[in-house]
């Protein structure tokens, strides 16, 4: 949409260089107008397509090297606390590492907040930000992919729209789509990236969602969900077309559906309690380590003794109960064929002490986002209830997962775009009932806020 004289702030540079295709002017004509949108679209589609591609790439490459070392290089070596060993190890490399490259995987909310508030967003080069990215998704770290690849995507779209621009290109919505198709790849959804662009995007009751200076136009929300809607489709294709190409992709299962009836339903009360317990403990958990980076310090020896530490107390924990580690998308799968193997107490300590370790990386060291660990939390505790109390699982999976994950997120449509990855759409009545009591149900003042620093 063109800007209103007055409305919006008019940048001094704007007659100092012409552009093609001026998306500040007023198009003439109908067919104008449609040229513009159709363009748009297609640049967001191509956009998308690139991204899906390109993280289902890296996702695949983080896969392959986790497999090389806690399976084969695990297997060799035959060492029965091996995960202890292993994340001490990874500790060492990543405090060393981040010490030396002065490089960091910046959570998701960090991402989308620089970009939403300078429109722009960058990394360290091209090389240090992959091997930031890789060392704590190998190493066994219990982040998910979603912040590493989106802030990766996201400065390699900016370089891509700045590049647009010296050549006379206007192109801000090269950049505005990233986070839409990034959510799309990495879920493996469209409606995940769609709803994500448009639960973040501000509230402005002009419905004009102003753009920081570098965007050079503004579009209405009605607009953007449209190219927020074509990236993500885009992005699914790319997805698509990578599973053609190398064959089928790993992903999260899918469970059955609900088959609980009548006063079996009411075991979706002791559900919410649980999600709402974990959801205290992880947010406690983010405070406490939170303190606890801040006292370590960010000199040299602070920078290296952070991620030692997270290593130390996840290793040890994981020798105990191993799914506490790993971003979660398999073992979801795993636990989903033997989780009636397994002990009530061991599923909901699991899924318990989840929500105690993904807090633990991400503030001290091992970054990388909470989506996918906050998943599989729910769903190791979830089957614990299951197994305690002789309810339909699906229903204690369902209600548990999309509860707690509401808790973390505070954005239950998010959550209810996301869950319809793994969880059967006849089941949207208590994932959407459970994700908006989980966002809705109060926080103690001292875990709720902004917890990172950017």
């Amino acid at each position: 949409m063109p800007r209103q004289e007055g409305q919006h702030r008019v940048h001094k540079n704007h007659a100092a260089r012409p552009y093609v295709g001026d998306a500040a002017a007023r198009p003439k004509t109908l067919k104008g107008k449609a040229l513009i949108a159709m363009s748009l679209v297609t640049l967001s589609i191509v956009v998308g397509f690139v991204i899906g591609l390109s993280v289902y790439a890296v996702m695949n490459l983080s896969t392959w090297l986790t497999n090389l070392l806690w399976h084969d290089v695990s297997g060799a070596l035959g060492i029965p606390a091996f995960p202890l060993v292993a994340c001490t190890l990874g500790g060492i490399l990543i405090g060393v590492w981040t010490w030396w490259s002065h490089d960091r995987v910046r959570p998701l909310e960090e991402v989308m907040a620089e970009f939403k508030r300078t429109g722009s967003y960058r990394t360290n080069g091209a090389v240090r930000p992959v091997v930031t990215f890789l060392l704590p998704l190998v190493f066994g770290g219990s982040i998910g992919f979603e912040a590493g690849i989106t802030g990766l995507v996201a400065s390699g779209c900016c370089w891509i729209r700045d590049q647009l621009k010296k050549a006379g290109l206007r192109a801000g919505t090269v950049a505005d789509v990233t986070i839409s198709a990034s959510m799309a790849a990495i879920f493996r959804t469209p409606l995940a990236g769609i709803v994500t662009g448009a639960e973040s995007a501000p509230h402005d009751p002009s419905r004009v969602l102003e753009e920081p200076n570098v965007h050079d136009y503004d579009l209405r929300r009605g607009a953007k969900v449209i190219l927020y809607t074509a990236a993500a489709l885009g992005a699914f294709a790319g997805i698509r077309v990578f599973d053609i190409v190398f064959g089928a992709s790993g992903g999260m299962p899918r469970f059955d559906p609900i088959t609980a009836t009548g006063p079996q339903l009411l075991w979706a009360l002791p559900c919410l309690a649980l999600a709402y317990v974990m959801t205290l403990v992880f947010h406690g958990s983010r405070r406490l380590f939170e303190r606890v980076a801040r006292r370590l310090g960010d000199d040299a020896p602070g920078t290296i003794e952070k991620p030692v530490v997270a290593g130390v107390l996840m290793g040890a924990v994981a020798c105990a109960l191993p799914y506490v580690l790993f971003p979660g998308e398999a073992q979801c799968e795993e636990l989903m064929e033997a989780w009636t193997a397994w002990t009530a107490l061991a599923l909901v300590a699991t899924g318990v002490l989840k929500a105690v370790i993904t807090p633990l990386c991400i503030e001290l060291g091992w970054v990388g986002g909470d989506l996918f660990p906050s998943i599989f939390a729910g769903v190791a505790a979830g089957f614990g209830l299951a197994a305690l109390t002789g309810a339909d699982p699906m229903l204690t999976v369902t209600v548990t997962t999309a509860a707690f994950l509401g808790g973390v997120l505070r954005k239950p449509l998010v959550v209810l775009a996301i869950l319809f990855l793994c969880f059967p759409a006849d089941g949207i009545l208590w994932m959407g009932l459970a994700a908006v009591i989980g966002a809705t149900l109060p926080l103690p003042s001292s875990l709720w806020g902004p917890a990172r620093k950017a």
